[in-house]
């Protein structure tokens, strides 16, 4: 048990454990420093800040630096800060398997992980990789660019309340070092459309029971010139400071 061990990243995300993302950013940063890994054992894309309090949350301890946790990244966090008292220098969430950028940040468990270490005091970040249908995968790459990130925001000072959000665009080449543009998120929302997948009868006269899906295309999402979306979906790494003081 990492019992107030002291690490130089812990991990956490919100597409589980096993994601590529995860696992291509964890075997990078090995080369950087230690690393502690905590994350959820399923899929957690888009529960926000949601944390457990009415259920257990079970851990499964796989390694010695290595837990999967029946949570939200925000669990993920918590438990491992206050359960195992890990102490990382910093904490980094994802990569996650598609951008987080603009209002994306309120639905992201990926961010509400960056934004729960940020609570609990601790330097983080989220990272997010933009993707595109019609573009290759790249895992080991966009960890690479991650810590390339990492590496160039690290030194610029956080106030107390404040934590980072990256996301990382598609580009034709394989160059590791991209162009950091520093971008507040787009406050235009999605459009969002949904269509009829099935019928499934009607109960009653007044009553019928519908199947729906999300239909909203990502890549034609409202984009405003020096804003986070505009910026990635110009090629260009983009970093936010966000905080969660109110005001």
């Amino acid at each position: 048990m990492l019992s107030g061990i002291q690490v130089d990243f812990l991990l956490t995300n919100d597409d589980g454990i096993d994601a590529d993302g995860l696992q291509a950013l964890y075997k990078g940063l090995a080369k950087v420093g230690t690393v502690a890994l905590v994350a959820p054992h399923t899929v957690r894309s888009c529960c926000s800040h949601a944390v457990t309090t009415a259920e257990a949350i079970e851990l499964q301890q796989l390694s010695t630096h290595s837990w999967r946790v029946t949570g939200t990244p925000a669990d993920c966090v918590r438990v491992a800060l206050k359960h195992l008292r890990i102490r990382p220098k910093w904490i980094l969430s994802g990569v996650n398997e598609g951008g987080n950028l603009g209002v994306d940040i309120h639905y992201s468990g990926t961010v509400a992980g960056a934004r729960e270490a940020a609570l609990l005091g601790f330097r983080s970040m989220a990272i997010s990789q933009y993707l595109r249908r019609d573009k290759p995968r790249d895992w080991d790459l966009s960890a690479q660019r991650a810590i390339e990130a990492w590496k160039n925001l690290q030194s610029i000072e956080l106030h107390k309340s404040q934590f980072w959000n990256v996301n990382l665009p598609v580009v034709d080449h394989d160059q590791v070092q991209l162009p950091i543009v520093h971008a507040q998120p787009e406050p235009q929302m999605l459009t969002y459309e949904f269509g009829l997948v099935d019928d499934t009868g009607i109960q009653d006269a007044n009553n019928q029971t519908q199947t729906i899906k999300y239909l909203s295309n990502y890549q034609q999402r409202p984009r405003t010139e020096s804003f986070d979306v505009q910026a990635c979906f110009s090629g260009n790494i983009t970093a936010s400071r966000l905080s969660f003081s109110i005001p």
